[in-house]
């Protein structure tokens, strides 16, 4: 699972939603691995954090930064393991209060009133409107323990567009 982090890089335009709304942002990262030489070590994730159901627009989880005005976005964060790899899904949930933050392989640089949003990720400024996705794949040969393992890694980013911040419960089922 990966971090949200404050960078510094100056934002031109950034017109943020109303005090009582929030974008939801979700990184979906599925890492499936083939081992190519001698024995790796098997990883597993079981720790779901939070819940989103697309047709209320209700979001449940583990809410561990503050739902205040000053809360612009929440950044959901999905790792699944697959193959040689490993096995499992877990998920954490982000406050975005200011913009630009680093969030895994993307830098969300801003979000507009319509909810659209502002990235820059595999090397290109992507905007992605609510409903929108993007994706892409990497790959790379790991040398663990004493073998090889080869992870393709597909990463989807989401903008399930604007909630309402009374839609956000510390609840995990609803």
């Amino acid at each position: 699972m990966g971090t949200v982090t404050n960078v510094d890089v100056p934002v031109d335009d950034v017109n943020t939603l109303s005090p009582s709304k929030v974008v939801f942002l979700e990184h979906s990262l599925l890492a499936n691995g083939t081992v190519v030489k001698g024995e790796v070590p098997f990883r597993a994730v079981n720790f779901p954090n939070y819940w989103f159901n697309q047709n209320t627009r209700q979001l449940n989880g583990n809410i561990d930064f503050p739902l205040n005005a000053s809360l612009i976005a929440i950044y959901g964060d999905i790792l699944t393991l697959r193959g040689d790899f490993g096995a499992g899904t877990g998920n954490k949930l982000f406050g975005i209060y200011n913009f630009p933050v680093k969030a895994d392989q993307a830098t969300i640089m801003s979000i507009d009133r319509s909810g659209t949003i502002g990235l820059y990720v595999n090397n290109e400024y992507v905007y992605l409107r609510p409903g929108d996705e993007y994706r892409f794949n990497q790959t790379e040969t790991l040398r663990e323990a004493k073998g090889l393992v080869n992870v393709e890694y597909q990463h989807l980013y989401t903008n399930h567009g604007i909630i309402n911040k009374n839609s956000i419960s510390t609840r995990m089922i609803s």
